[in-house]
């Protein structure tokens, strides 16, 4: 009898292209002023870009087998503050790398409205883009000015006709809700823009403040509100609504999509798939190991530079992926990621989230209801703490 053929097994590819004119307020991404780089300054980036994909994919070869490339994603930053060629190049280089991909890889883009020109547009569909993400965040002067966004109301409006004039119909737009003195209407509004324009994936963030950040530093000083709980909670729940009533299915927390346009991408990171990260800052996962890329453009330049292995990954990080998708999870599944000694006290803890309203266990599987949308980092929080 032949040997069983292996399974094969989705892989993605993330490029950091971290960029920007102005860091946002909000922002804690590995991010440099586009002003520090010159045009001398890409070749080399790419180069090393390269060489990063060549690493990390023996590394991936050597831990999972029969990987297909089934995404491409460059991130940032502003990747549309990056030349044409080093996108056209990385999609080729890839390509030729991966033993297999699939027929159509899904390949991504994010953008600001701001830089996203009739130029870039066009030099991306020619690349071979077929996706871009619009990190909009809303289309309220005010909401932005407490974002420390820049703000260019005539770019905002023509940015998604860009793209589709372009030859890309995939489109995501990137908004923020509960931000102080954002009001539900414009909220509301900013996603009605979004669905008249034709979008086919809309990702909607409740505010978070991060630590090291500009905007936490504002509100610790007392030069800007903190964001309430209550108000972020009732916006994100009305707002989710309004997109489901208009047929945007909601498959992940803070993601909404049009049948056949959900994100392949993040799918790979939310369901545990390997995938390689290149750029400075980026991180990889091979399947069974991760690993980072130094945050440090001088320092991920240096031709000695190379990934270190995070030997900190425990088994359970997976799991906040998991439970932050809107599907059933199996019991013995999420026991899976516990000691057998500590499946009691896990099993305490889903009582306990049940008789709050937040999950719904079942016989064999554990679904989070609608109220436990919100409360899913609490959940993970007591899991995480057995």
């Amino acid at each position: 009898m032949p040997p069983r053929r292996q399974r094969a097994r989705l892989a993605g590819l993330y490029v950091h292209l971290p960029f920007c004119d102005v860091k946002c307020a909000y922002c804690d991404f590995y991010s440099v002023a586009a002003r520090h780089v010159d045009a001398a300054f890409w070749p080399r980036y790419l180069v090393k870009l390269k060489a990063d994909i060549d690493w990390q994919y023996q590394r991936l070869t050597e831990d999972s087998a029969s990987v297909v490339l089934a995404s491409i994603f460059f991130g940032g930053g502003t990747p549309s503050k990056a030349p044409a060629f080093v996108f056209s190049e990385i999609i080729a280089h890839a390509r030729s790398v991966f033993a297999r991909s699939l027929p159509a890889i899904e390949i991504s883009a994010e953008a600001n409205p701001e830089s996203l020109t009739e130029h870039v547009a066009k030099d991306w569909a020619a690349s071979k883009i077929n996706r871009v993400s619009i990190g909009m965040q809303s289309r309220d002067p005010a909401v932005l000015k407490y974002l420390g966004r820049l703000y260019n109301s005539g770019a905002y409006e023509k940015v998604i006709q860009i793209v589709q004039d372009a030859g890309i119909d995939n489109i995501n737009t990137d908004f923020i809700t509960g931000v102080p003195g954002q009001t539900i209407r414009s909220t509301l509004t900013d996603i009605d823009f979004a669905l008249a324009a034709g979008v086919k994936h809309l990702s909607l963030y409740q505010l978070t403040i991060e630590p090291g950040t500009l905007l936490k530093s504002r509100i610790e000083a007392g030069r800007l509100e903190a964001p309430a709980d209550g108000r972020q909670l009732r916006q994100m729940r009305i707002a989710a609504n309004h997109l489901q009533r208009s047929g945007f299915m909601r498959y992940e927390i803070s993601n909404f999509a049009l049948p056949h346009f959900r994100c392949l991408h993040n799918q790979i990171y939310w369901t545990h798939r390997p995938y390689l990260g290149v750029g400075v800052a980026a991180h990889a996962f091979t399947g069974e190991r991760r690993f980072l890329n130094v945050r440090s453009l001088d320092g991920y330049t240096a031709a000695e530079s190379l990934p270190e292995e995070d030997t900190n990954v425990q088994p359970r990080d997976a799991l906040i992926n998991r439970l932050r998708l809107l599907q059933p999870l199996a019991v013995s599944r999420l026991l899976g990621y516990f000691e057998e000694a500590q499946h009691a006290k896990v099993m305490a803890v889903l009582k306990a989230a049940e008789g709050r309203g937040w999950i719904d266990i079942t016989t064999n599987t554990i679904r989070l209801t609608e109220t436990g949308l919100a409360f899913t980092d609490s959940i993970i929080a007591e899991l995480w703490n057995i």
